[in-house]
C-alpha cells in the first residue's frame, strides 16, 4: 500500500517525529522506526492507521513512491497520462476499503486505449465497486452490461466526471489535465444525483462487449 520510504518522507513533510505518529495511530515509535527501515511486516490494518492519521494531517500518498502536502482542496493533474495517473490514485486510495465504489459519469468505451481499460480492470478486481453512465448510443462496453446505464444522447457529452471518497476528478475536455477537488457535500450530492439516474435509466439494450 505504502513504502516506508514514503512515511519517513510524510513525517518531514508535516514536522512530525515517530512519537507524533505513534500517538496518533496509537502504535509505539519502534513499531514506526521498523516499518520505516522494513525490518517488519506491517499488516494492511495498520498501514491504514498510518495512511488515515496522514490524510488527517493534510497528507496524501500517491501510488507507491508519491507524497504531497495538500495545501488546498483543488489540484490539477497534468499531462498525456493524466487520466491513467488518477486511475491510479484512486487504486491505492480505495484499495482495501470496505464498501468502496467509483461513479463514472459521461464515459464512452470506444475513445478508452488499452491502458485505461486495464486500470480499471485493476480497480474492479480489488473489489471496488465501478459503475457508469454512458450515451444510450454506446455500442461498446468494456466491462459487465449490469454495471451501464445509458441517458438520452440530448444529454450526452463525453465529458467525464468521476466520483469517488470525498472527492470529484472532472476531465478537462481534450486538455491533457484532470481537475480533483476534495469536498464532501459536493461529492455527496454527485452520488446522491448519480443514485438517482442509475435508479431512472435503463441499461443498454444494444452493443458489445470487448
Amino acid at each position: 500500500m505504502i513504502t516506508g520510504k514514503q512515511i519517513r518522507a510524510a513525517r518531514m513533510l508535516v514536522e512530525w517525529d515517530a512519537q507524533d505518529l505513534a500517538d496518533k495511530t496509537g502504535l509505539t515509535s519502534e513499531t514506526i522506526f521498523k516499518i520505516e527501515r522494513g525490518t517488519t511486516n506491517a499488516r494492511p490494518a495498520t498501514l491504514e492507521r498510518i495512511i488515515k492519521a496522514f490524510n488527517e494531517g493534510g497528507v496524501e500518498f500517491n501510488g507507491e513512491r508519491g507524497v504531497n502536502l495538500v495545501l488546498e482542496d483543488y489540484r490539477l493533474i497534468e499531462g498525456a497520462d493524466c487520466y491513467l495517473k488518477l486511475l491510479d490514485e484512486i487504486y491505492y486510495e480505495l484499495r482495501g476499503k470496505k464498501d468502496a465504489q467509483i461513479e463514472f459519469i459521461c464515459i464512452d468505451d470506444t475513445v478508452s486505449v488499452r491502458e485505461v481499460v486495464e486500470s480499471n480492470f485493476r480497480i474492479r478486481n480489488a473489489g471496488i465497486r465501478c459503475r457508469y453512465l454512458c450515451s444510450e448510443n454506446a455500442k461498446k462496453f468494456d466491462y459487465p452490461i449490469e454495471d451501464y446505464r445509458a441517458i438520452s444522447k440530448e444529454h450526452f457529452k463525453n465529458s467525464v466526471m468521476v466520483v469517488y471518497g470525498d472527492k470529484v476528478a472532472i476531465l478537462r475536455g481534450t486538455s491533457a489535465g484532470v481537475l480533483v477537488m476534495r469536498d464532501k457535500d459536493h461529492a455527496e450530492m454527485l452520488r446522491g444525483l448519480f443514485e438517482i439516474i442509475w435508479d431512472q435509466a435503463p441499461m443498454p439494450i444494444s452493443g458489445s462487449k470487448k
